[in-house]
């Protein structure tokens, strides 16, 4: 049996177990805790299936697996470099509650910082593009 075959029906089975749930909620048969609980194992299935196979995938064609890890390791750099930039300071509330310690701010700090360059990287490499393709 091919691996297609495989997952076609393993699909086939999940997505008529998921109506069979369904439809027993609907006839007050089984509880929303139930449904819940499958929908976190589907989420689970999706989640190891995301991982798992794209590093498969790059085991198979290590070539193409060269480009895809330039790519994570750019964006941890990104993410380094925005962290390291981020300040740690605390914000209160004008009550004087606190609204964010030092590890909160930092974080939050530093994706905005890591948003902001990736932004602009994005930006120059659209201008690039088109003023590369009227010099042509």
């Amino acid at each position: 049996m091919s691996d297609n075959k495989l997952f076609s029906i393993i699909l086939i089975a999940l997505l008529g177990l998921s109506a069979l749930l369904s439809v027993l909620f609907f006839a007050n048969v089984v509880s929303e805790g139930l449904l819940i609980t499958w929908c976190y194992i589907l989420l689970g299935i999706a989640a190891v299936t995301a991982i798992v196979f794209p590093i498969i995938t790059m085991a198979k064609n290590l070539k193409a697996a060269k480009s895809a890890l330039i790519g994570v390791v750019a964006l941890v750099v990104v993410f380094a470099l925005g962290y390291v930039m981020a300040g740690s300071e605390e914000f209160y509330t004008l009550d004087g509650n606190l609204l964010a310690d030092e590890a909160t701010s930092k974080k939050s700090e530093a994706g905005l910082i890591a948003f902001y360059i990736m932004g602009a990287a994005a930006i120059g490499a659209v201008i690039y593009a088109e003023v590369s393709k009227m010099l042509k």
